[in-house]
């Protein structure tokens, strides 16, 4: 195992180059007391494992390893420390490595024999792209099966809005604002920063092709050859031929895979903008399929899909007259009067209002004709 060191402090990285070399098959390949010259140097050794100082006064150490994971991601990083108790809380939470000063030769041996078992672990990359779902949930899947795991539901903010802003790149600060409003400086640096070191860490373990990159003084999201969701659905639905017989099923299956509103599952106010875009999206479609199917079948195959917009959409007048005139064509009086009567006690419960003159105006000509 190659072992890079930096610490700004000699003492420091004399003892523990002194600690490492008692231990078996561990090579100090680099001591560096400035961390710009050990990003430099970097690139050329290729360590294995980089003992980053937290405390440094030329960088942060959060911030170098964010800065070893640009230039060399296969590498391991383990965080030394003196004290900062909530970093080491931080560490503890993300499940990162960490060492303690002074040096205690037991955890040491233990943090290398972790280290050992996850560089000779380093899984394949998986073959079948992965997909990101937002249909109702966040969630990424890959492999035979398998769904990512979110250490904290942070973390799954934090990718969520890296997701939803894919196309550019999220300063620092606008992260800090958006998960740790409430939070000391100093500390919400060190919760952002671990949880994007995590993030990186458990889509590398899992073989993704999917990055968090540096980009000025934010972050940016490459999705590589992952499958973005509500891209993919939207991108279908604008490339579908005109509805016809023979592609009604595969469009029905389209508006189907919308299985949910866009991260409905999670309470993220800044997602409500996408969220009724994409819900504006399914309605048109639906209520057009809805149509084509009733003017093609008949008003029964209609009011099968006017009931499942109805149940996305309870407050939308214009589903309950569709279901009206359906039911009427169909001499289903009892489901006419039971919709209007629906529609006129959620209308004025919910908003003090009547149906609107067409409704009205369509019940009292179906009524006396």
């Amino acid at each position: 195992m190659r072992c890079m060191l930096v610490d700004d402090e000699d003492l420091a990285l004399k003892a523990l180059h002194q600690q490492l070399s008692k231990i078996d098959d561990v090579e100090v390949v680099g001591m560096h007391q400035y961390p710009q010259e050990a990003l430099e140097a970097i690139v050329r050794i290729r360590p294995d494992v980089v003992f980053l100082d937290i405390d440094m006064p030329e960088m942060n150490g959060l911030a170098a390893a964010e800065k070893v994971q640009d230039l060399h991601p296969a590498a391991e990083v383990v965080f030394v420390t003196a004290y900062e108790e909530y970093a080491v809380k931080a560490f503890e939470l993300q499940a990162l490595d960490y060492i303690l000063k002074p040096l205690q030769p037991e955890r040491l041996l233990r943090t290398i024999g972790r280290l050992s078992d996850r560089l000779q672990q380093k899984p394949a990359p998986v073959a079948a792209p992965p997909m990101i779902r937002c249909f109702p949930s966040l969630q990424i899947e890959y492999g035979d099966g398998k769904t990512l795991p979110w250490r904290t539901t942070k973390a799954q903010e934090l990718f969520a809005y890296l997701l939803y802003r894919r196309h550019q790149p999220t300063r620092k600060d606008t992260l800090l604002d958006l998960l740790w409003p409430h939070t000391e400086s100093k500390k919400a640096y060190t919760q952002l920063y671990t949880t994007i070191y995590q993030l990186r860490r458990s889509m590398e373990a899992a073989g993704l092709d999917i990055r968090i990159v540096n980009a000025g003084n934010g972050y940016a999201l490459d999705l590589g050859d992952g499958i973005y969701e509500a891209e993919q659905w939207e991108d279908r639905l604008q490339q579908a031929p005109p509805l016809a017989r023979d592609t009604a099923e595969a469009f029905e299956q389209l508006l189907t895979t919308y299985r949910g509103d866009y991260l409905e599952a999670h309470d993220y106010i800044w997602a409500e903008g996408e969220r009724q875009r994409l819900r504006g999206i399914w309605f048109h479609q639906a209520m057009r399929f809805a149509q084509y199917l009733e003017d093609w079948r008949g008003s029964a195959e209609g009011a099968v899909w006017y009931h499942r917009i109805q149940d996305r959409f309870p407050f939308a007048e214009e589903v309950a007259l569709k279901l009206m005139e359906a039911y009427g064509a169909m001499g289903e009086n009892s489901m006419v009067e039971r919709q209007y009567a629906q529609l006129s006690a959620m209308l004025a419960e919910e908003f003090g209002t009547l149906p609107s003159s067409r409704t009205q105006a369509w019940y009292r000509e179906w009524k006396n004709p």
